[in-house]
């Protein structure tokens, strides 16, 4: 018995298709809030999985080695082993600085989808009213 997967008719539409369609369903009318809602679904579920696979991207340093290379090079007196030493906290130092830079980036992103949300409340306050 094979399994197939079945594609729904939706996957097959062009964005086209699915307009025309929707505007020939007289009886469904999306509101803008329903757009907007589907559209912050969409967009905080991406946020989402863009933090959780963030914080995973330091898993594989050992920071406290790090720390440990960093007490060795405040120790140090020697220019030579404190320019090695440096050169041994480099990756971490970069990995950290391009971790801080992404979720900087993240946090930005998922102030956009904040506001996204509060922009649901405003159109269903101007749809009630109509």
């Amino acid at each position: 018995m094979r399994n197939i997967a079945r594609k729904d008719a939706l996957d097959e539409m062009t964005k086209d298709d699915l307009v025309a369609w929707i505007r020939n369903q007289h009886f469904l009318r999306p509101k803008r809030s329903d757009v907007l809602y589907i559209r912050w679904e969409r967009q905080s579920a991406e946020v989402l999985e863009e933090m959780q696979k963030e914080n995973k991207a330091l898993d594989g340093f050992d920071f406290k080695e790090r720390d440990r290379l960093a007490v060795r090079f405040n120790e140090s007196r020697d220019a030579g082993e404190k320019l090695r030493l440096l050169e041994l906290m480099q990756p971490y130092d970069k990995a950290m600085q391009d971790h801080i830079r992404r979720s900087q980036a993240l946090d930005r992103k998922s102030k956009r989808v904040d506001a996204l949300y509060e922009q649901i409340d405003v159109e269903r306050q101007k749809e009630r009213r109509t």
